[in-house]
């Protein structure tokens, strides 16, 4: 349902040009305390655990989660007013892998008064097969916009109790060599 709220509101692939995360990308973190549930009913099917978010009891689903990140297109350590970025890392469990019982997604988005964009492609844990906490750096060009609110849409899914994916959180990175 969420998704195709998105696409009615103006959900537009962008990737710019950007080389390497800005000096400023670099020193901002989003960390899994800073998100929210898209929806305030979902709060008591997961709580926070050592800092990340997993799944309270014998809940399974999907939970969506908006995670603000605290960055624009303004420059703190130069004039140039340029942030690129270049590539995230999440932070992240996925308990069975490239398998399909668990799962954690991230999408950066931006919202501007004309709508909501993508800010690159939706990153998605089943495509990697470790099963304990890791990281993985997404590629992920984009010149972030000015007057532009910008935040990760992650989602945490589980189809049965045995499963314990987390999302821990994100920060911006150099891109993978």
């Amino acid at each position: 349902m969420l998704f195709v709220a998105l696409f009615t509101v103006g959900f537009v692939g962008v990737t710019g040009t950007a080389k390497a995360s800005d000096r400023d990308m670099l020193a901002t973190t989003v960390p899994a305390t800073a998100c929210e549930p898209y929806r305030s009913s979902d709060a008591r099917r997961v709580w926070l655990s050592n800092a990340a978010w997993v799944f309270r009891g014998a809940n399974t689903g999907t939970i969506t989660f908006y995670c603000p990140v605290p960055r624009n297109a303004v420059t703190l350590s130069d004039t140039t007013n340029d942030n690129d970025i270049s590539a995230y890392r999440i932070y992240y469990r996925d308990s069975d892998g490239n398998g399909t019982a668990a799962r954690v997604t991230a999408r950066l988005l931006y919202r501007r008064a004309s709508g909501l964009f993508s800010a690159g492609s939706l990153w998605n844990s089943n495509d990697y097969p470790v099963t304990g906490n890791t990281t993985v750096t997404k590629t992920n060009l984009h010149d972030m916009r000015s007057s532009a609110l910008y935040s990760f849409l992650v989602t945490l899914s589980r189809t049965n109790r045995q499963q314990d994916p987390a999302f821990s959180g994100i920060d911006f990175t150099f891109r993978p060599q």
